[in-house]
């Protein structure tokens, strides 16, 4: 059984972006900045049973890897 990461892990990631991109020396946030927050805020809120740890980063890097960044198209 696999659970994914609750209301309260999104609101983590949230702030944890925003952090990242505050010592990066940037008021705004950027799709790289999720990025590297994801795995280390949300592996260890997922709920597998009892599997391990490692696992659950492994998840989280796929959903990551093969998420599409969406980008706008200026000047149309």
């Amino acid at each position: 059984m696999i659970a994914g990461v609750s209301t309260r892990g999104s609101i983590a990631l949230l702030r944890a972006v925003k952090a990242y991109a505050a010592l990066e020396g940037r008021m705004h946030v950027i799709p790289d900045d999720v990025k590297a927050m994801a795995v280390p805020v949300l592996a260890h809120r997922i709920v597998q049973g009892y599997t391990q740890s490692v696992q659950s980063e492994r998840y989280i890097e796929q959903i990551v890897k093969n998420t599409v960044v969406p980008a706008e198209e200026f000047g149309k």
